[in-house]
C-alpha cells in the first residue's frame, strides 16, 4: 500500500486539489501513476487491490477521481467500479488496460467511464484528468 497523503477532508481542500485513487497491481505502474499525479498536483492514494481501496474508502473521504487497473487480483477492476460508482455516481471513473474487448465496451456502454490504453500514455492522463467529465 502507498497513501502519499491522505485524502483531502475539505471541499476546500477538494477544490485546490484534486484528489485520485490509483489501484493498480503491478507496482512499478502504481507508483509511477502515483509520483505522475502528485508531481502535477494530485493528492493521491494508492493501493494494489480493489479490497484494499474499498477499506480505504470507508475510513477516509472519498476521491474525486478513480484509476481503476481492469485486471486486478480478487475483485476485478470493473467490479471495483462498479462498487464505487454505486458508492458516489459523481465520481470519476478512469479504466487502465491493455485488453480491448466486448466486456470493456459494454460496461463502458453502461457506465460513463473514461479509458486508458497500456502502456498509459501520462501527457494524455493527465489531459483526460483536467478536462471536466460527465460527472463534474
Amino acid at each position: 500500500m502507498h497513501l502519499p497523503t491522505p485524502l483531502p477532508s475539505s471541499s476546500e481542500d477538494k477544490l485546490n486539489h484534486p484528489s485520485v485513487l490509483v489501484v493498480e497491481d503491478e507496482v512499478t505502474s502504481r507508483h509511477a501513476l502515483t509520483w505522475l499525479l502528485a508531481a502535477s498536483g494530485y493528492v493521491t492514494a494508492a493501493f494494489a487491490s480493489g479490497e484494499e481501496a474499498l477499506r480505504a474508502i470507508d475510513e477516509n473521504h472519498g476521491p474525486d477521481i478513480a484509476l481503476v487497473d481492469v485486471d486486478l487480483p480478487g475483485m476485478s477492476g470493473l467490479e471495483l467500479a462498479t462498487k464505487l460508482i454505486r458508492g458516489n455516481p459523481k465520481l470519476r471513473v478512469v479504466l487502465l488496460t491493455a485488453a480491448e474487448g466486448e466486456r470493456i465496451d459494454r460496461f463502458r456502454k453502461k457506465n460513463a467511464v473514461g479509458y486508458v490504453r497500456k502502456p498509459v500514455d501520462f501527457p494524455e492522463l493527465l489531459h483526460m484528468l483536467a478536462e471536466r467529465g460527465p460527472h463534474d
